[in-house]
């Protein structure tokens, strides 16, 4: 990427661009596209792109393990907006501002000149213009990155030791609640910006369905059965947790069930609640504590 031409970048209409895809794909054939990834979440698809198709920023939140990278890559690569379709950011709290605009290398600015190939390394939010900027984990941006995001999404410039370069792009962002390790508080302006969508837990049916899924994903070509009443089971408990101020993971929960299956089936046996026990606590990332405290809730649902 030559400096000299991302400094004569256009303006672009990215909304316009959001909704032209979507009058394109139709609404009702986005949604069928996300159930093949994920399933239950169609009022939150929904909120994805009407917020993206006004232009407004939009931010997933909820736990862990709910889905919420899965589905703004899948919004992205469904939109295709550029090639690729989506640029992609693991946040951190070491993030600089310049991890985010990239930097002018003066070293070889001296040796090869402005205009080299190497003279500019774009970052993320050079190298999103004209696409989707997926930023997983948001609030683990420090405050100085976060001044740099902020700019781009109300200046739609950056600006790199002097230098303005132009960047539009549309931003799904996902965000961990406040109460977690590790993240900041999203200063005022740049949360007055966002649109904020939170995740939630499917209801007990739905989250059946999708640890069924799942756990047959997780098995491939493994011909093992996975029993209903376990799924139903584990569906029950994730409800019962939520209610005491253990929220699950989707995620956890489904490979609990697939490591619950593929341990009877090394034994040639059925899984059973013993099975489903002892991968429920190898999956859950809690202390020694809290999954005592989480067994007692799956013996309640298994026998509630």
């Amino acid at each position: 990427m030559r400096l000299s031409d991302v400094l004569q970048r256009q303006p672009l209409d990215v909304p316009k661009m959001v909704r032209g895809r979507v009058r394109q794909l139709g609404v009702s054939e986005i949604r069928a596209r996300i159930n093949r990834v994920l399933r239950g979440l169609d009022d939150v698809v929904l909120d994805v792109l009407s917020g993206l198709m006004i232009g407004r920023p939009v931010m997933l939140v909820g736990a862990v393990g709910l889905g919420k990278t899965t589905l703004a890559e899948a919004v992205a690569e469904l939109l295709a907006l550029g090639d690729p379709p989506y640029v992609e950011v693991a946040c951190h709290s070491h993030m600089t501002a310049v991890d985010l605009t990239g930097d002018i290398d003066i070293a070889v600015v001296l040796q090869a000149g402005f205009d080299h190939p190497l003279s500019y390394i774009p970052g993320p939010l050079v190298m999103a213009h004209g696409t989707v900027l997926v930023m997983d984990e948001l609030n683990r941006l420090n405050p100085y990155a976060q001044a740099a995001l902020l700019q781009a999404i109300q200046e739609h410039y950056v600006y790199i030791r002097g230098y303005r370069i132009r960047t539009d792009f549309a931003l799904v962002g996902t965000a961990n609640p406040s109460e977690y390790e590790g993240v900041y508080e999203l200063s005022e302006a740049l949360a007055d910006r966002l649109k904020f969508i939170e995740v939630k837990m499917p209801d007990k049916e739905i989250l059946r369905s999708i640890l069924l899924w799942k756990a047959r994903e997780a098995l491939g070509e493994l011909e093992a059965e996975i029993p209903p009443k376990l799924a139903e089971i584990l569906a029950n408990f994730a409800a019962e947790a939520q209610r005491a101020g253990y929220p699950q993971s989707i995620r956890s929960l489904s490979y609990a069930l697939a490591d619950a299956v593929v341990s009877a089936w090394t034994q040639r046996r059925e899984p059973e609640l013993k099975d489903l026990k002892k991968a429920l606590a190898a999956n859950l990332p809690h202390s020694p504590e809290t999954k005592e405290a989480l067994i007692d809730l799956l013996n309640r649902a298994a026998h509630g």
